[in-house]
């Protein structure tokens, strides 16, 4: 079921046209990734999404009603923009207390969302104090009040360290889990993504270039599926292999591990063959490309 659809929304500011006859759906219960440069859109996505804007032209509805009138709809949504502005000198048990009695949250669901996003210890801790990774927690606690349906975080993990952007996407990862929330989630940085989302849009010059799940435009962008494959026999499973017309290659990586790279077309039946072959074959994956590679197909394709 669809809980996003853009359908030939264009979104003008002025001379600019921020995004040009987009169009494209969000499914429930996933974590779906925009995916673009700087400038490309995806803010004004957002915004669209959260009833902050109107479409200039076009339609879009969430959970299938128009966000911008329809009050109840923004009610279901927490967001997180990219530069949140706080109340530096107030503690983070303050700010948060203050957030929950405006939204009528107990204080037991608040406590529950304090330890389930990781600010126990800072509760004390003025907010203009915090690690700018202890920042964004409290910025994800706050879109998590009341809770939502739908979480739209802008570049959650943009200016932060190495360190503290594993921590974030660990969190989104666990939130999901947990909370069951769909997620829509924006950045620039297309490689760290691929760990939590696996639905994408691509937007490039306000133009949505491509959607859907990771694995099917994988299959259609991509020019051949790679297994890895452990096995019992390797030279005899090589040698199968090999007769296949449609294996591009076969790379032995240790002695009972296969690299198998294979026509996108037979990607089923390839599977298919690894389950008959269960005699020798004891488990096998598939290595999806990266995103960045997926990108610059997706991007090229356009050009």
């Amino acid at each position: 079921m669809a809980i996003v659809e853009f359908s030939g929304v264009t979104k003008r500011f002025r001379n600019t046209v921020a995004l040009r006859e987009a169009s494209f759906t969000i499914p429930e219960r996933s974590i779906t990734a925009f995916l673009g440069p700087n400038g490309a859109g995806k803010t004004t996505s957002m915004k669209l999404i959260m009833g902050f804007l109107r479409p200039t032209k076009g339609n879009l509805t969430v959970f299938g009603e128009d966000p911008f009138r329809r009050e109840e709809v923004r009610k279901r949504i927490g967001f997180m923009p990219e530069k949140p502005v706080y109340p530096m000198d107030l503690p983070v048990e303050d700010f948060l207390e203050h957030l929950a009695r405006l939204r009528k949250v107990g204080k037991t669901d608040l406590n529950r969302l304090v330890r389930l996003v990781g600010l126990e210890k800072v509760l004390d801790t003025k907010i203009g104090e915090l690690s700018r990774g202890y920042i964004q927690r409290v910025g994800i606690a706050q879109s998590l009040l009341g809770d939502p349906e739908l979480l739209v975080l802008d570049e959650p993990t943009a200016n932060l360290d190495p360190a503290s952007r594993r921590e974030i996407l660990e969190l989104l990862k666990l939130l999901h889990k947990e909370l069951r929330v769909s997620m829509i989630i924006s950045s620039h940085i297309i490689p760290e993504l691929q760990e939590v989302s696996s639905y994408c849009v691509f937007i490039d010059k306000g133009m949505v270039l491509d959607y859907g799940y990771l694995g099917d435009l994988w299959k259609k962008y991509m020019t051949e599926a790679v297994f890895t494959i452990e096995t019992r026999d390797i030279n005899t499973l090589a040698r199968i292999l090999i007769e296949k017309p449609y294996i591009k290659l076969v790379k032995k990586v240790d002695k009972s591990l296969l690299e198998v790279a294979v026509e996108p077309e037979y990607y089923k039946s390839f599977e298919g063959l690894l389950s008959e072959l269960g005699q020798i074959v004891t488990g096998f994956s598939f290595k999806t490309a990266s995103l960045g590679d997926l990108y610059g197909k997706i991007v090229g394709s356009r050009s």
